[in-house]
């Protein structure tokens, strides 16, 4: 048994661990399970030592589960409301005849240089394609003729507060963290293939207290964005449209809501007013929508993406949600599909479509830096080169 991996998709209500190892060539998974967070709400760690208790359960049933066998490498995979998405932009002159390793390794560093933010600290530097000489878009411009080098790279960013905290914890049960990586760019290597890529689509994953979503074409990002909305906010609207208490509002949208209810499947005998209640829920998400939307009039994309959307997160489980998507971006909509990799009942399973996508991009770009620690594992520094000839 070797190459034994553990992945953690940390959640506000859940935290899904799933630990992957390669014998003889075949993927397996050796343990997997979702354990109750505790001392974290709405992604501000409250009680410390209840958030390390829970890390250490999960921690404690690797070793039963594993016996003999130990972690050789821990990933993580994270969403946060007050995730900052950036889009960086960095240029240099070619004094050769032709593009060398050093014009790319000089770019990424001043990149992870400049892509700092009071109270933030920088989990992922994503390269998004080169320009040479302003008019020619490649992935790897090693060894082609050109003047002018420039990088276009999204810097991911959550709270420092956050970020400290979760690897204070994984410390303190002695276990070190090889790479966080935001959900929405773990869920697009699973979620997304390459005609999804190509031809153009929104992936828009709706949590609990946030929605996160990045926009494609042509085999590129155009952007990413996050929002501080989730389903935890249709909760809060039922609760207060509907003057009942927050557990009844959300037994409510579970039984009985919709985000959109046709008229003529309204019965007299129903308990609740199917009408009043879908207004409710289809004002929340709406207002995530048209935001979504919103930036994709900015980068005058909107309504030309040909695939369309594809809706995925618990969220995104609202009856007709599709149904609304088509109504505001005018594209074809879809929900995320199970059977996403061929590991057992855990590829069947969409909530751990995170996990999953995670796992995936460990065997992509972290090869050869096992024990390097989270503080020098950018997706590109010193290897961006290597990072775009796989990316595709």
């Amino acid at each position: 048994m070797k190459d034994i991996k553990a992945v953690f998709d940390i959640g506000n209500d859940v935290i899904k661990w799933v630990v992957f190892a390669n014998d003889d060539g075949k993927e397996i998974i050796l343990a997997k399970q979702m354990e109750p967070t505790q001392g974290m709400r709405k992604w501000k760690i409250l009680d410390s030592e209840n958030f390390v208790n829970t890390i250490n359960r999960i921690t404690e049933s690797f070793i039963k589960k594993l016996g003999g066998d130990f972690i050789e490498e821990v990933f993580v995979g994270i969403s946060h409301p007050e995730m900052i998405v950036n889009r960086v932009i960095e240029q240099k002159r070619i004094m050769t005849d032709e593009i060398g390793a050093e014009d790319v390794d000089h770019l990424s560093k001043v990149i992870a240089e400049i892509s700092n933010k009071s109270n933030y600290e920088t989990i992922k530097i994503v390269p998004v394609h080169f320009v040479i000489d302003e008019t020619k878009r490649e992935k790897d411009p090693i060894a082609m003729k050109g003047k002018k080098l420039e990088l276009i790279a999204d810097v991911f960013m959550i709270p420092k507060n956050i970020y400290n905290g979760v690897i204070d914890a994984f410390e303190k049960v002695g276990l070190n963290i090889v790479d966080i990586v935001p959900n929405i760019i773990a869920a697009s290597e699973v979620a997304l293939d390459y005609d999804h890529k190509d031809l153009g689509t929104i992936l828009i994953d709706i949590g609990k207290n946030q929605t996160s979503y990045v926009m494609y074409e042509d085999g590129y990002p155009l952007g990413y964005g996050t929002l501080a909305m989730g389903s935890e906010d249709v909760t809060k609207d039922i609760s207060i449209g509907m003057q009942v208490d927050i557990k009844e509002a959300e037994e409510i949208k579970r039984t009985h809501g919709s985000a959109i209810v046709q008229k003529e499947r309204i019965t007299d005998d129903s308990p609740i007013d199917s009408l009043f209640l879908s207004d409710i829920i289809n004002a929340r998400y709406e207002e995530i929508f048209m935001k979504i939307n919103n930036h994709l009039k900015d980068l005058d994309r909107d309504g030309r993406l040909a695939w369309g959307v594809l809706l995925i997160g618990w969220g995104a489980r609202m009856p007709n949600l599709d149904l609304l998507s088509k109504d505001v971006f005018k594209l074809a909509t879809f929900y995320g599909k199970d059977n996403i990799l061929n590991l057992g009942d855990i590829s069947s399973n969409i909530q751990f479509i995170n996990v999953l996508g995670t796992y995936v991009r460990s065997n992509k770009y972290s090869e050869g830096r096992k024990g390097t620690g989270i503080k020098f594992n950018l997706d590109f520094v010193g290897k961006i080169w290597w990072f775009f000839k796989d990316l595709f």
